[in-house]
């Protein structure tokens, strides 16, 4: 039996592993979405002052659209992201639960099969007393 509940914990703890691995992934990745974003943000910013010093140069209104479309699907790209994170770390902290009972469950059955040795040796320690003391007094 206590075999079995190490190997649960184990692939347990290979579970968790695994999943922070798959998070650590998201996590990357919703860092370079959030710097695309940013970096968009201050292209535009640096095409709008162009646009406005040299307003009969390109289509702005164009550039905007394009510019509006392009952010909005990484917005939503970020969300999905974040959506997944969020996900995942609830996930997680369920597989932590599931291992601290694992955990809990093991050292209770360790405590126990340490309090009936300590059982038995009294008893046989008593007993040892008994006979010695029924011996001496014959």
């Amino acid at each position: 039996m206590k075999n079995s509940l190490q190997t649960l914990s184990r692939v347990q703890k290979w579970n968790i592993d695994e999943q922070r691995k798959i998070l650590a992934n998201f996590l990357t990745e919703e860092d370079k979405v959030e710097q695309e974003i940013s970096r968009i943000n201050q292209e535009y910013e640096i095409e709008k002052k162009f646009s406005e010093e040299n307003p009969l140069l390109g289509d702005f209104g164009a550039y905007t659209k394009k510019y509006i479309r392009y952010r909005t699907r990484l917005e939503k790209r970020l969300q999905a992201i974040r959506d997944k994170i969020a996900e995942l770390r609830d996930f997680i902290t369920e597989l932590f639960k599931e291992q601290k009972t694992y955990d809990i469950v093991d050292e209770r059955r360790t405590q126990r099969q340490e309090e009936e040795l300590a059982h038995k040796e009294q008893q046989m320690l008593d007993e040892i007393g008994t006979n010695n003391y029924i011996k001496a007094n014959k």
